[in-house]
This record gives C-alpha cells, sequence and structure tokens, in this order.
C-alpha cells in the first residue's frame, strides 16, 4: 500500500514539475513576443509545445511571432471557437490584433484575466499595453504583478523597458544588475544595463556592459549606436563616425540621427548640415536638436540665427547654465515661466489673465479641464466630466475682456455621443455644468452664439461634411443615402446661459437665423436649390454620385452670404462652375478652359472668391500648382506664379502674397516671395529671404508674418524688410491671447508663457 501511495506521489510531483516548467518556457515565449525577438521567441514555444502538445495553438503563435498577424488571429479565433475559456489563446489573438486600427485587445487581456486572476503572461501584454497608451502607473503596476506571480526574470526585461522610457535608469540597474552579472549570455540584460549607465552618464560601466551584450549578438543595430554614443561619451569621435556610418535602420530612428549629427559636428564635417535638418524636420521641438543648430550655425558664421536656435533650446527644456558655458557671447537667455502637465489637447484664452485647457496632470491621471491664471501660472479651478474632449466653442465675437460663456464637447467611446458642459465666468464667479436633454446621439456638434453670447446654438457637425459636397446626403450605417436639400436634415438646439435650459429650435425663420455659419451656408444653397433649375440640376447630379466616383460636385461659400460657387469635377472636365447671385437668382457657368486654355486638364482649388470684384483665383492642383487669377465678367485672366507653395491675400490695400517653390531640398524647401498689388496692378518679387516657410498672417499691411523652415517667425513691414521677433511655434500646441498678443505653448510637457 505505501509502494502505491509513494508511486503515485511521485507521478504528481513528475507531472506538477513537467507543467511548471512548461509554463515557464510559454511565459519566457511571451515576454521574448514583446521583447520582438523572433529566435528566442520561437525557442522557447517550441519547447512549451514539445512538453504540452498543442498543434492549433503552436501554429497561431509561431505565426505570430513571424509577422502573420492575420493568419494567427484566424487560428486563435478558431481555436476559441473550440475552447472559449483559453487563456492561452485569449492572449494570443490580443497579441495579434494589438495593432489594429480598432482593437480590443485589453479587453480581450481583461477577459483572460477573469478566467485565471494569476495568470501572469495576460498581465505582462496588459503592462505592455498601457505603456502604448503613456499609463505608466497602471503598465508599472501590471508589469510588476506579473512578475510577482511568476518570477521569470526574462519579465524584467520589459519592465526594465518601461524604466528607461520613464527616465528611471537607477531602477533597471536594481531590477536587472543581478541577472547581467549572473547571465552574460542574455543580450537583453546587458544591454539594457549599458543603456541604464549612460543615463547615468556613468561611461565606464556602459563599455564594460556595451561590450559584453555585443560579444552575444554583433549584429544588434541598438546595441551598435549605444556603443557609437559610449564612443561620443570618452571622444572617440572618429570610432564612432565610422561605426555609425555602416548603420541602417528601417524605420526613421531618431537617436541614431542625432548620434551621427552630434559626431560629425563636432569633427566639423560639412555633411552634417543634412543630418541636422533630417532631426529638425521629424522634431522642431527636441531640445538637443536645437542646441545642436545653434552649435553649427555658429560654427558656420554669420549664416544663420544663433538666437534663435538658443531661445527655441530653452524654450524646449534645456538648462539655462548649460547654454550660458556652450554658448560664451553676446547672447540672451531668457527663462521661461512654466507649469508641467502630462499631456494637453486644447489650450483656449478666456481672457489676458485665464486660460482654460483641456489636460492631463501627470501619466495615469483622469483627463480634466482646468483653469490657470496666466500671470502666476497656478491652476485656479480643475473640472471633472464625462467622455474623452473633443472641442472648445467660444463666441466669435468675443476680444477677451468682460464676461465670457462657452461650450466645450467631449466623446461617450463606448455609445459615440457627445457630452455638453456649459461655463460661464462671470467675474469671480464661475459657473460649469452638463448641458442636458440633447435628443438625438451625435458623435459630434458644432456651435455658433448670439451677439451677446448668452445664447449657444447647436446642431450636428455633420452639416459640414454632407451639405458642401456630394453626395450631398445623409448615409445610414447601412448605406442607405437620404438626400438632404431642400429641408436642414438636422435638428438645431438653443442652450441659455441664464437659464441652464436647452430647447429644440422649430420655427423654420428661427431655424434660418441661427448663427452657425455652416447652417446659413446650407439655407443659402437650399434656397437657390429651390429658385434656380441649373442650381437644383447640379445638386441632383452630385445626390446621384458616391463617395468613391470620379465625378464630384462641390460648394465654395465665401464669408459673403449673398453668392457661391458650385462645381462639377469629372476625369473629363476639371471644373464646370455655376456662380450664383442669390439677390436677384442669377447665375453665370464658368470653366477651366476660359484660364487654362483648351486641352488643359488639371483639377482645380478655389482658394480666393471675390463676388464684388467679379474675380476668383485658383490654384490647379498638379505638378505646376499654378496660381490663376480669373475675372469672370471681364474673361481676362493673370497667371500670378507657378510652384505656389503659399498664398495670402489682404483686402485693403488689395495685396496678395505668393511663396514660391525656389528649389526642394532634402529635408526642406528653398522658396521666393512675391508681393503682387491688385489695384493699381504691380508686382515685386523679392529676393532677401529664400528659406521663408509658410505665410502667417497677412491681415496688417504694414506687419506681414512669416515662419522659416529654421523656425524663426518673422514680421515684414511696408518697406519689405523682414525683422525677426521670435522663434515660431509650428509643431507645438499653441495658442495666443485675444488683445496683447502673449502666447501659451504646450512643449515637451511644460505649459509655457511668453
Amino acid at each position: 500500500m505505501k509502494k502505491i501511495i509513494f508511486i503515485l506521489l511521485f507521478m504528481f510531483l513528475s507531472v506538477s514539475l513537467t507543467a511548471e516548467r512548461g509554463a515557464a518556457y510559454f511565459n519566457k515565449g511571451i515576454a521574448y513576443i514583446l521583447a520582438d525577438d523572433v529566435s528566442l521567441a520561437t525557442k522557447n514555444m517550441n519547447r512549451y509545445f514539445n512538453i504540452n502538445p498543442n498543434p492549433a495553438l503552436r501554429s497561431g503563435f509561431l505565426k505570430l511571432i513571424n509577422k502573420d498577424k492575420e493568419g494567427a488571429t484566424e487560428r486563435f479565433r478558431g481555436y476559441l471557437n473550440i475552447n472559449h475559456r483559453s487563456t492561452l489563446a485569449l492572449v494570443g489573438i490580443a497579441l495579434a490584433t494589438a495593432d489594429m486600427e480598432v482593437s480590443n485587445t485589453m479587453e480581450v487581456l481583461e477577459r483572460a484575466l477573469r478566467l485565471n486572476s494569476r495568470f501572469s503572461p495576460a498581465y505582462l501584454c496588459l503592462g505592455t499595453e498601457y505603456m502604448k497608451k503613456n499609463n505608466f502607473p497602471q503598465a508599472e503596476r501590471n508589469l510588476k504583478r506579473a512578475l510577482n506571480l511568476a518570477y521569470v526574470p526574462e519579465y524584467k526585461i520589459i519592465l526594465a523597458r518601461l524604466y528607461l522610457l520613464r527616465n528611471n535608469p537607477q531602477g533597471v540597474i536594481s531590477l536587472l544588475k543581478n541577472e547581467a552579472d549572473k547571465s552574460p549570455d542574455n543580450f537583453y540584460y546587458s544591454f539594457l544595463i549599458a543603456g541604464a549607465y549612460f543615463k547615468l552618464n556613468n561611461l565606464r560601466d556602459t563599455g564594460r556592459y556595451i561590450e559584453v551584450a555585443l560579444v552575444v549578438n554583433p549584429g544588434n543595430n541598438d546595441a551598435k549606436l549605444l556603443m557609437a554614443k559610449y564612443l561620443v561619451g570618452i571622444n572617440d569621435l572618429k570610432r564612432a563616425r565610422s561605426l555609425l556610418k555602416g548603420l541602417t535602420f528601417n524605420t526613421y530612428n531618431k537617436d541614431f540621427v542625432k548620434t551621427y549629427a552630434r559626431v560629425l559636428l563636432e569633427l566639423k564635417d560639412l555633411n552634417v548640415k543634412d543630418y541636422l535638418y533630417e532631426f529638425f524636420a521629424q522634431d522642431k521641438w527636441d531640445k538637443d536638436i536645437n542646441r545642436l543648430m545653434g552649435h553649427y550655425y555658429r560654427w558656420r558664421r554669420g549664416k544663420g540665427n544663433v538666437q534663435n536656435w538658443i531661445a527655441r533650446a530653452l524654450l524646449s527644456g534645456a538648462e539655462v547654465s548649460r547654454l550660458k558655458k556652450e554658448f560664451p557671447g553676446d547672447y540672451r537667455f531668457p527663462e521661461y515661466k512654466y507649469i508641467p502637465f502630462f499631456d494637453i489637447k486644447k489650450i483656449q484664452w478666456l481672457s489676458e489673465k485665464m486660460i482654460l485647457l483641456a489636460a492631463v496632470k501627470q501619466s495615469g491621471a483622469k483627463e480634466r479641464l482646468y483653469l490657470i491664471d496666466s500671470e502666476t501660472l497656478k491652476i485656479i479651478r480643475t473640472f471633472d466630466f464625462k467622455g474623452e474632449f473633443q472641442q472648445v466653442f467660444v463666441p466669435s465675437q468675443y476680444d477677451g475682456s468682460g464676461n465670457i460663456n462657452i461650450l466645450f464637447s467631449t466623446l461617450n467611446t463606448d455609445n459615440e455621443s457627445v457630452n455638453l458642459y456649459a461655463l460661464g465666468i462671470a467675474g469671480r464667479r464661475i459657473v460649469f455644468r452638463p448641458v442636458y436633454g440633447l435628443g438625438n446621439r451625435v458623435p459630434a456638434v458644432t456651435v455658433g452664439f448670439n451677439a451677446p453670447g448668452n445664447l449657444a446654438y447647436i446642431t450636428d457637425a455633420a452639416i459640414s461634411s454632407v451639405a458642401f459636397e456630394s453626395p450631398f446626403s445623409k448615409i445610414s450605417a447601412l448605406g442607405k443615402k437620404t438626400p438632404i436639400y431642400p429641408f436642414y436634415p438636422f435638428h438645431i438646439y438653443q442652450y441659455n446661459f441664464n437659464t441652464y435650459r436647452l430647447t429644440k429650435v422649430s420655427d423654420l425663420e428661427k431655424l434660418r437665423r441661427a448663427p452657425i455659419n455652416e447652417v446659413r451656408k446650407f439655407f443659402q444653397v437650399a434656397d437657390a436649390y429651390q429658385y434656380n433649375d441649373d442650381i437644383k440640376h447640379l445638386i441632383k447630379t452630385g445626390e446621384s454620385l458616391d463617395l468613391t466616383s470620379t465625378e464630384v460636385v462641390r460648394t465654395y461659400i465665401p464669408d459673403n452670404l449673398s453668392y457661391f460657387i458650385i462645381y462639377l469635377a469629372d476625369l473629363t472636365n476639371a471644373f464646370q462652375a455655376i456662380i450664383y447671385d442669390s439677390s436677384n437668382n442669377r447665375i453665370k457657368k464658368i470653366d477651366e478652359t476660359m484660364f487654362l486654355g483648351r486641352g488643359q486638364y488639371a483639377e482645380i482649388k478655389i482658394l480666393d472668391f471675390r463676388p464684388q470684384n467679379n474675380e476668383l483665383v485658383v490654384m490647379t492642383n498638379d505638378r505646376d500648382r499654378r496660381l490663376i487669377n480669373f475675372n469672370y465678367h471681364s474673361f481676362l485672366y493673370e497667371r500670378l506664379a507657378r510652384n505656389t507653395f503659399d498664398f495670402c491675400r489682404n483686402k485693403k490695400p488689395d495685396t496678395i502674397y505668393i511663396l514660391t517653390e525656389r528649389s526642394k531640398l532634402k529635408h526642406y524647401t528653398e522658396t521666393d516671395l512675391e508681393v503682387v498689388n491688385m489695384n493699381p496692378y504691380s508686382r515685386k518679387k523679392l529676393h532677401t529671404r529664400k528659406d521663408l516657410n509658410k505665410i502667417i498672417s497677412c491681415e496688417d499691411f504694414d506687419r506681414v508674418y512669416f515662419s522659416t523652415y529654421n523656425g524663426e517667425l518673422l514680421k515684414m513691414d511696408v518697406e519689405h524688410k523682414f525683422h525677426y521677433t521670435g522663434p515660431s511655434f509650428e509643431g507645438a500646441l499653441s495658442a495666443v491671447s485675444p488683445r496683447s498678443g502673449k502666447r501659451a505653448a504646450f512643449i515637451n510637457g511644460r505649459l509655457l508663457i511668453i
């Protein structure tokens, strides 16, 4: 009897140990899938399935490892149809579908954990998903939970990557040093430890561990790049250049370009310019690229604005003390006030002293609204809301003074419907409340305000897409088209900020007068549809088209709502247009042959429509990008430019500013500027700057603003002379105050006031 019990106990322990050993191989395989190591992931998964044969799951994971995610999804889905409680298959399908545009990976992993709350690979994958979403606290919680449930040293690879991402090199060393010393044959331990020591500027230990990593995996490009950075640190620049010269990456690698640029710059190699501009084109607000650009133009004396690069580096977060040491001489080092935020979606000035933010204060925190004092940079109030922030709506006539009422919308992602909130500020009194009563579920709204700003009018934002381009129809989820003309197709609501009531507008005259631009434009076209057969025919033609048709009917409506253009474009005729005058129900028909000539086909884009002058400015959407001013009354036209890069028209005096492409270089375009006065007619080509990148504003004749591809903001005066006003803020979320011109900008985790 004792012998039988002993045999049974031995068999039980053997099976348990075998299962435990097999689980360890599976866990390691998942860790290496997440580390994107095909060889080690395959090796460990094969070991697991040799112990626990399952051809369907083995095939699914091997397809996943080899990037056949569609095939892997099919295998895992088929297996789950048979065994819907398989945690292995759930983790497999979660990983296979993680990069899809619409993915439920996190929900699938949560389901696996409901089935087995101690299933460590699900926690590991869940932590990785949170890392992708920049929710670092939740990522760390899940990765640590995975490690606590199953002590798999390879799990530490993923946690160490998180620590490096969060700039916690000491955490990496505490986590991996023993593993790296105990297992020098594991590339990841040595490589990650080396990266941590490099961040701590400990070059001796960086060199020791990166050399071990390269012995294990001599072909790894990331390790070679870290070795090059180490060589730069010990001032072995020629060896670093030699190593970097042979490196190639499948996708853009910012770290590689930055390191190579620094090496070439320190060696005074003229090839550095191309790498600097490649880096700058990808990330205009990296503090290192702005600092390196400053060094480059300091070396190339007189060829660039060093002060601009210093200002940009400081705005990007570079230390003032470091820049003062690196740039001795007559430079300014302004210190900018800032407040830290993890992420900001919207900046809205409410007055000269008050800013509204839709923001996340720190990683993992909930998105909230913040009222900020722009002078002290202190948080005045914080507001919670449901859903994800969408848009802020402010009265267009508001000038930044006095009381203000605003609406903002959020999106419920579970049912794709909008929540509305009202915020009213009158002196020190601040009222924040949800808006109830929005009848139909809509994914987005557009809003207009009456002149006093105490009434807001709300309608479905889809009006801006369905009303002014074929097929001029609402399309259901099943694909059924319902034409919208001549009757307004959506509800319009009125919100009263004094009574806090939302009511539906039902009176037709009130609908027509709703102060929403898209609504007023809709009724302008709807009236023409009813009173003019030519307009009706063209809209009916548009209704017969679908979204994939080679034909399209579009409308263009200027601020002057008494006119509009409607035109048909197809593969034969690019611009069969009708200009409609609503004051007398008259039309004028034009087509592209009137300003291009017969036999000339090019898609036409309307840039400006001046009915009071009978003028159109159009650009051809082809290789030539011709800019043409056409008088549809006299049929005279002026070909203003070719290779048009940017365009702006000033109303008084009537002046057109045109940037044209001078030469297209690898990472930026050099331009020419032409100033065309329309009355009396004259034109002048300016040759003083070829680095103009964009016309920012031309509303004031004596102050026309441009940005340059070097990140400068320039002002051009009436004598066409350029003056540097500071850095441009392209590539950063920013907003200008309504009165004084102060700017709030979000750059690298900091809200700055400039």
